[in-house]
C-alpha cells in the first residue's frame, strides 16, 4: 500500500459513527445522513437499565434507523434481557455490548470495561442473543482496564463464539481518551485473532492521520471514528469518495443546510426554547471547527439568547 495512491488508499473504507453522549442524538443522525454519505453505521450512546427506556431513542428518519447499532451497557445476563427487548420492541436489528466505557463511575458498577475481565459473561450474553432474538451482535471494547494485555482472554472467548464483529479502541479504560493509542496491541489482536472481524477505533481526526493508520494496519478497512466527524462532517466522505475535489462554495452550501436543518431538528425535539438553546449550544463544542473561524462561531454561539438569533447570526456567516 506504501505505493498506492491517495485514491487507493482510501477506496473501500466502512466507517462507523462511534456513539458520543450529549451529541449524536437522532436530530444529529438524521440531520448528518441528509447530507453526508460514507458512513455505514450509526451508534446509538449506550443506555443501561438506569435509564427511563421510555425515552430512549428513536425517532429518526429511515435513513438512519436501517444502519442504527444499538448500543446498551448492561453488568450482567437480567440487565442484558431488559435491554435486549427494548431494542427488539423499537424495531431495532443490530445490536452492540459496550465494553469500553472507561468512566469510574460506569465501571465501578460492573459495567463497561469492567467486563473485560469477565469473558464467560459477556460470552453468556452473546449465546442468549443469538438463541433467543434475532439481533446480530457485536462488542466494543477497550484493550483492558489498566492493562494494555486484558482483552487477549476476552479476545480468546470471542473467537470460540465467533463473535460478528469486535470494535478496539485501542487504549485501557484508565487512559480514558488521554495519552496515545497503543497500535502495537492493536496489531497484536489482529494477529493473534485472525478469525475477528475487527474495528479500528482511536485518533482519526483527519484524512492524515487516517491515512497513517491505513499504513500501519495493512488490510484493515472497517474504521470507527467519533470526534473526528463532530469536527468535520465531511470526513467520512473525504475517506470513501475523497470528496476533497468538492468546490468550496457547494461545500459551504452543504454545511450551511446541515446547520440549519440540525437546529431545526434540536428545535423540534427539545422540552422546550431553553432546552433546545442549550443542545444546540453543546453541538458547537465540535461543530464550531468545521468553520473556518472556530473562535469566532465559539463566541457567537455563546452569547446567542434564544436560536432563531443564533440562526440569524450563522447565517451572515455563510
Amino acid at each position: 500500500m506504501g505505493t498506492s495512491s491517495t485514491n487507493d488508499k482510501i477506496s473501500g473504507a466502512e466507517i462507523h459513527f462511534a456513539p458520543m453522549q450529549g451529541f449524536t442524538d437522532m436530530a444529529y443522525y438524521s440531520a448528518f445522513s441528509k447530507h453526508f454519505a460514507g458512513v455505514g453505521y450509526y451508534y446509538t450512546p449506550f443506555f443501561c437499565v438506569d435509564d427511563r427506556l421510555e425515552r430512549t431513542f428513536f425517532a429518526g428518519s429511515d435513513l438512519v434507523r436501517e444502519k442504527l447499532v444499538w448500543q446498551i451497557l448492561p453488568k450482567d445476563i437480567d440487565e442484558m434481557k431488559v435491554l435486549t427487548h427494548f431494542v427488539l420492541r423499537q424495531g431495532g436489528s443490530m445490536l452492540n455490548i459496550n465494553l469500553g466505557c472507561p468512566y469510574p463511575m460506569v465501571t465501578r458498577r460492573g459495567r463497561g470495561a469492567a467486563l473485560i475481565s469477565n469473558p464467560e459473561m459477556v460470552v453468556s450474553m452473546i449465546d442468549y442473543i443469538r438463541n433467543y432474538t434475532p439481533l446480530t451482535v457485536s462488542i466494543k471494547t477497550r484493550l483492558g482496564l489498566s492493562r494494555d494485555d486484558e482483552v487477549f482472554p476476552l479476545l480468546e472467548a470471542l473467537a470460540r463464539k465467533s463473535c460478528t464483529q469486535v470494535i478496539v479502541h485501542a487504549r485501557t479504560a484508565t487512559q480514558l481518551y488521554k495519552g496515545n493509542v497503543n497500535t502495537e496491541r492493536f496489531l497484536e489482536c489482529r494477529l493473534r485473532f485472525p478469525e475477528i472481524d475487527f474495528v479500528y477505533n482511536g485518533d482519526i481526526v483527519d484524512t492524515e492521520s487516517f491515512l497513517n493508520f491505513t499504513n500501519l494496519f495493512q488490510g484493515q478497512y472497517k474504521w470507527m471514528i467519533g470526534r473526528g466527524l463532530l469536527c468535520d462532517p465531511f470526513l467520512a466522505d473525504r475517506i470513501t469518495d475523497n470528496s476533497d475535489c468538492l468546490s468550496e462554495l457547494k461545500r459551504k452550501d452543504i454545511l450551511q443546510n446541515f446547520v440549519f436543518d440540525l437546529i431545526e431538528g434540536i428545535v423540534s425535539t427539545s422540552n422546550d426554547t431553553g432546552h433546545a438553546l442549550n443542545r444546540v449550544k453543546n453541538q458547537f463544542i465540535y461543530l464550531a471547527n468545521a468553520f473556518p473561524e472556530p473562535k469566532r462561531i465559539t463566541r457567537l454561539v455563546r452569547r446567542s439568547k434564544s436560536t432563531d438569533e443564533l440562526k440569524t447570526e450563522l447565517w451572515k456567516k455563510f
